[in-house]
């Protein structure tokens, strides 16, 4: 099982996150390029189950995270799963969402860093976006890894001796996630688009707990389609 699917587990009390491990409708786009599959009918909207997303990444940014990939198998982890860790992050961005959307901000302790959420606490949604911010890990369509960002860092010599000095390993991955999901007003709209990025932090010196923590999380795309 993931480090962080482990970290986000359902109890009776809603989530609970333990620190065990972690149509063709015009769509804009951010940094890469996303498409929408034709719908061909009669007329009228599509539904969600058959608006499909096609995430087109750059290129070379592609190629060099098959490098970090690598890089952090032979250095870091050699248990890392890149599949496991995508239905991880993507169940904590799913998670991360509803709790936003219910502001139960003592839940995303832990799964947060103390900074991610007070700027989230502050950020201005508008009216549509209050009303449809839950993701649910089903109408999820694209996980992709972003960046992958590895770090050495010598210690000094408290944590550490001539001999054998203290290597401290960090390591961060962006994620982007993107879904859509049917519309809260549906006599406004006829599908949403969301795109999430999550940024997961993991210290990998030794003898620290094998924890994911969100150190960046914002909605960087939200499109609501209008009905027709």
């Amino acid at each position: 099982m993931s480090a962080v699917i482990r970290r986000v587990c359902i109890s009776g009390q809603h989530y609970k996150h333990h620190l065990a491990a972690l149509s063709s409708y015009p769509l804009k786009t951010t940094s890469h390029t996303i498409h929408s599959t034709p719908w061909r009918s009669s007329g009228g909207d599509p539904p969600p189950s058959r608006m499909k997303v096609m995430y087109i990444p750059n290129p070379l940014k592609w190629l060099n995270n098959r490098i970090e990939i690598a890089n952090l198998k032979r250095d870091f982890d050699p248990n890392f799963s890149e599949e496991d860790f995508k239905v991880g992050a993507k169940q904590a961005v799913c998670t991360v969402t509803e709790l936003i959307h219910k502001r139960e901000w003592g839940d995303l302790t832990g799964l947060l860093t103390q900074k991610v959420m007070d700027k989230l606490r502050k950020t201005k949604w508008t009216t549509d976006q209050i009303h449809n911010l839950v993701l649910s890990p089903d109408h999820v369509q694209v996980v992709q890894l972003n960046n992958i960002n590895l770090q050495v860092i010598v210690a000094d010599s408290k944590h550490g001796s001539s001999e054998r000095p203290c290597h401290r390993k960090y390591c961060d991955i962006d994620v982007i996630v993107i879904g859509t999901r049917i519309p809260y007003n549906l006599e406004k709209h006829s599908i949403i688009l969301l795109e999430y990025f999550a940024r997961f932090h993991r210290e990998y010196t030794e003898g620290k707990l094998p924890e994911w923590t969100i150190t960046n999380f914002k909605l960087q795309n939200f499109q609501a389609v209008q009905r027709r």
